[in-house]
């Protein structure tokens, strides 16, 4: 298989596993994180175990205009991305008053505005695949309002509707 799989948050956690899994049906992969480490100890371990392509991106994504940089890596590299998995994502817990705004504001950057760029921002080149997939993690959260994860549950409610909606 030629095309690739661009994944977020993907050094760690669910991003990994979902790299992983990947990789053994046999897509090359773009992982993308902060940690350029722990991204070249993936690039080594999936290239070698499963025989794919692996691209790495170390960024923070939580830094605005970030996906668009990825985006536009990908395009001039013409990687064929089929599949976008937006998984990265981090909540901070405790009353709403005792958090730092600047540290709720990062969140809600990680969590939305940086899904909603890259969405926008891969859609181009996901459309010229015969068959593409977007994936937006989000959480049991989106479902219920928790007053000492207030905006996280808030952020992956948004994380739902706008996949519902595309």
């Amino acid at each position: 298989m030629s095309n690739y799989a661009l994944i977020t948050g993907s050094s760690k956690g669910i991003g990994m596993a979902m790299a992983k899994s990947l990789a053994k049906r046999g897509f090359n992969l773009i992982l993308v994180a902060r940690s350029e480490d722990q991204l070249q100890d993936l690039k080594k371990q999936f290239s070698e175990t499963y025989g794919v392509k692996v691209e790495i991106f170390p960024t923070d994504l939580s830094v605005p205009g970030s996906a668009q940089k990825v985006a536009a890596w990908c395009a001039d590299n013409s990687f064929p991305v089929s599949v976008l998995i937006n998984n990265a994502g981090y909540g901070v817990w405790g009353n709403f008053e005792n958090i730092a705004l600047d540290e709720q504001l990062n969140m809600m950057q990680l969590n939305m505005n940086t899904v909603v760029e890259f969405t926008y921002y891969m859609l181009p080149i996901l459309k010229k695949q015969k068959q593409s997939y977007i994936l937006n993690v989000a959480s049991t959260a989106a479902y219920q309002a928790l007053p000492t994860f207030s905006l996280y549950a808030a952020s992956k409610a948004f994380i739902l509707s706008f996949t519902r909606g595309l």
